[in-house]
């Protein structure tokens, strides 16, 4: 994942276009998703498409976790990266529309589309013209939230001889993955929602209702230890809010007593204070 993510930051340096995870999802379709790609083009309406997806995506590639809900007249597809990288998250949150207005056929707009990432007004415009629909920048989440009546549409490449073979071996294969690789993207959500001011090995064990001792050797398993596991949340909580939050409210959701524990940290990861990250983060977008 470094590598990609990596390789994301480059190119949008060398392109000059800070919006280039924007630009490389215009281009997503199912056939970058390999199997599960075939799968999705032969569901017979978005809905089983969009179910496909859901179930079997963390067999493609386990960056995130994605949530599916309904409220009224409307569908909400809600995204939340492991790793909070600008262009991963651009790439992502565009290739789902990109993919359904191509399976469809239609040039089908979302009701709203959310994104954690910091946009100009420029950028923005440039997102909404496209999206067609009103589009956030430096929102709580990542986002898209459509009409239900779309869940309902046909696919173009329909068919059943493909679905019927297919879905039984994906199945195979996600039930290969639930066997234990999985263990650590279950572990997310709830590393996630924590107070890390509070947090200890005991009461992540309890919270995940596991041992102390089961949750350090699967720690060990992943080449991982408790403080390099929260270390890495603090990292991700920091790129993901440096904008948004006062250096005591960072402080304060990265669990650090202090400041001064903050601007460690932050030195640590990228060399810099808080405040040069985010200045140099924002002259980068601009």
């Amino acid at each position: 994942m470094w590598q990609y993510f990596t390789a994301l930051d480059k190119g949008a340096v060398q392109h000059g276009d800070p919006l280039w995870g924007f630009e490389l999802g215009k281009r997503v379709d199912s056939a970058h998703y390999g199997l599960l790609g075939y799968l999705v083009e032969s569901s017979s309406t978005l809905f089983e498409a969009l179910d496909a997806l859901l179930m079997f995506d963390k067999t493609v590639a386990d960056i995130g976790v994605c949530q599916f809900s309904q409220a009224n007249s409307h569908g909400c597809i809600v995204w939340q990266p492991y790793e909070n990288n600008r262009h991963a998250i651009l790439r992502n949150m565009t290739g789902w529309v990109a993919m359904v207005r191509k399976i469809t056929g239609k040039a089908l707009s979302p009701h709203h589309v959310e994104l954690t990432s910091h946009c100009t007004d420029t950028q923005l415009q440039r997102l909404v013209s496209w999206f067609g629909c009103k589009v956030s920048d430096k929102a709580i989440r990542n986002a898209i939230t459509f009409d239900s009546e779309f869940l309902n549409l046909p696919i173009l490449t329909k068919n059943e001889l493909v679905n019927a073979n297919l879905y039984p071996l994906i199945q195979d294969l996600q039930r290969a993955y639930n066997s234990g690789q999985s263990w650590l993207a279950k572990l997310q959500p709830t590393l996630h929602s924590c107070d890390l001011q509070l947090m200890s090995v005991s009461q992540l064990a309890h919270m995940t209702g596991t041992s102390a001792r089961t949750l350090q050797r699967h720690l060990r398993l992943h080449g991982l230890s408790f403080s390099k596991l929260v270390e890495q949340e603090r990292k991700r909580r920091f790129t993901l809010f440096c904008e948004v939050l006062n250096k005591q409210a960072l402080s304060e959701l990265l669990g650090y007593a202090e400041q001064a524990s903050l601007n460690r940290a932050v030195r640590r990861w990228y060399g810099q204070s808080p405040s040069e990250y985010v200045a140099q983060k924002q002259q980068n977008m601009r």
